[in-house]
């Protein structure tokens, strides 16, 4: 899966687009009662799992997903940094968005930058834009947009199911056909 984000480069520094995605779960408590903040997750003010996901951006396959993590504990960068930024090449780096600027530009490249260049920002904007239209698909299954009620290892699976199955749903016919 990793390595099919050079399909199709031609000399890129930046393969792939990568985003946190955070998902509903049912609250988790502590002993005492209290709710638990290492599960919160403050994109829906509740208890949830995050996952990073990275697509290639010249062909859109997903070629990266991390995760389940406790999103009150990790931010998007800190999962980055324990995962995917040991995944790539000397001189890759990712299209991400602003709450990966501990990072730019090293090993990402994202909008308001030091090296953020004027011309290529409409781009960047679209690459994530799609990687964000990716996010959305995922939640057109019900079990990442309500709060799933069963164990993190089964959310896990489930979500990459449907990483799969969101990825089958972009794949143009004749790539499929072709496969054959």
């Amino acid at each position: 899966m990793w390595e099919n984000r050079k399909r199709g480069d031609i000399g890129n520094d930046c393969l792939t687009s990568v985003n946190g995605v955070d998902c509903r779960i049912l609250g988790r408590k502590r002993p005492n009662g209290k709710i638990n903040k290492a599960w919160y997750s403050h994109k829906f003010k509740g208890p949830g799992l995050r996952y990073e996901v990275a697509a290639c951006i010249l062909t859109s396959d997903i070629v990266w997903i991390n995760g389940p993590y406790m999103p009150g504990d990790w931010n998007d960068l800190s999962i980055f940094q324990d995962g995917l930024m040991h995944q790539l090449d000397q001189g890759e780096r990712v299209e991400a968005d602003d709450g990966y600027k501990g990072e730019c530009p090293r090993w990402i490249k994202c909008p308001g930058s030091v090296i953020s260049i004027p011309a290529r920002e409409r781009m960047q904007k679209r690459t994530r834009l799609r990687h964000e239209t990716f996010n959305e698909r995922l939640k057109n299954f019900r079990c990442l947009d309500e709060k799933f009620c069963h164990s993190v290892a089964k959310h896990s699976s489930c979500f990459r199911a449907i990483c799969v199955l969101t990825q089958f749903a972009i794949e143009p016919v004749d790539d499929i056909f072709d496969a054959r």
